[in-house]
């Protein structure tokens, strides 16, 4: 639920998450979005109080994430850092031989093409080879996580950008739809994500079966959530 806080000269707008859980949390995103969870009874009167009581702990936090790169803002030139699976790796440019293609080798991140001045060619190579990566080892953790449950069918996965969520499930379809910036965190936070979706096939909804089901299949689910938000972060 999207909501606005207004206090004194302050002002920001923010998500709110009911969930089945006894207190009221705050987390600064990456982009400075803020979360709020608080439990399914909060009153609106109880989240207004906690905010007044964070918002100098918030407009720290949107300040310090304010310092960091988005992707928009690289430049895709050599020395520019990026993550994938967990770890920051170092951007290098390089003349192509023969073929431009991108390769993750002793901790560099290489991509070989014709033009190294142009930049828009190193972008798209780098995301080409990102979705490709995204597609195979989601596919793997997915079988995996299958594992954990007791449904006869696998989903099909769909790997696309989205805007606003790691991941989602679609009941008619019996589809996983995952972001494929998630190539950029590590396997237990990619398991933690599919794990989260599929036990939106048992429950649609965000209620207490659904986290009951969650914390059954994985116990640390929400160290695992706070750590995925925290940590996908631009580079400096």
């Amino acid at each position: 639920m999207d909501r606005h806080f207004a206090y004194k000269n302050i002002s920001f707008d923010y998500c709110l998450i009911l969930e089945n859980r006894k207190t009221i949390s705050a987390l600064v995103l990456p982009s400075q979005a803020l979360v709020v969870r608080a439990p399914f009874e909060a009153t609106d009167d109880r989240v207004y109080d906690f905010l007044c009581r964070k918002f100098r702990w918030i407009l720290k936090q949107q300040r310090y994430f304010a310092q960091f790169k988005s992707e928009e803002e690289k430049r895709f030139i050599s020395g520019e850092t990026f993550r994938y699976r967990g770890r920051s790796y170092k951007l290098l440019i390089r003349k192509a031989s023969r073929n431009e293609c991108v390769s993750l080798q002793h901790g560099t991140l290489t991509v070989s093409m014709f033009s190294l001045k142009d930049h828009a060619r190193a972008k798209q190579l780098l995301m080409e080879w990102y979705l490709k990566k995204a597609n195979n080892v989601f596919s793997e953790r997915l079988s995996a996580c299958l594992l954990l449950f007791e449904y006869e069918e696998m989903p099909t996965l769909v790997v696309r950008k989205l805007s606003k969520r790691w991941g989602s499930y679609m009941h008619k379809t019996n589809k996983i739809f995952l972001n494929q910036e998630l190539i950029k965190a590590s396997n237990r936070h990619i398991d933690y994500v599919i794990i989260h979706e599929l036990c939106h096939k048992t429950h649609k909804l965000h209620g207490r079966a659904f986290y009951n089901l969650l914390e059954s299949r994985l116990p640390q689910w929400e160290k695992l959530k706070t750590e995925l938000e925290l940590g996908l972060l631009g580079s400096p």
